[in-house]
């Protein structure tokens, strides 16, 4: 399931993959004149559930606004991106198989 909204200079994507591992990964991204904005990317896998946002809460982070969440914890991030987060699933995922299909 996938929907882009297009405004002027303005695109906003909503997306949820179900990759080969059981896992699920929920993105949303908001561009501005092709620059990613806005992002969240939940990430769940069993009892596991990790979220990368850069959402302006959270000021006593130092990386503020990007930070993680993993279960209940909140966490320092770097500005993520979808790259980057599949790099942290793959290095996350209970199995060495790709988490897509080629």
């Amino acid at each position: 399931m996938k929907e882009t909204i297009r405004l002027p200079n303005d695109e906003k994507l909503i997306a949820i993959a179900y990759l080969v591992d059981s896992s699920v990964l929920h993105i949303r991204e908001r561009y501005n004149e092709g620059e990613l904005i806005k992002y969240s990317y939940h990430f769940m896998k069993g009892n596991k559930v990790i979220r990368w946002d850069n959402v302006p809460h959270h000021k006593e982070i130092s990386t503020y606004p990007h930070h993680k969440h993993e279960n209940d914890k909140v966490k320092e991030s770097t500005k993520m991106d979808i790259d980057r987060v599949l790099e942290e699933i793959e290095n996350f995922s209970f199995t060495k198989k790709p988490l897509l299909k080629k």
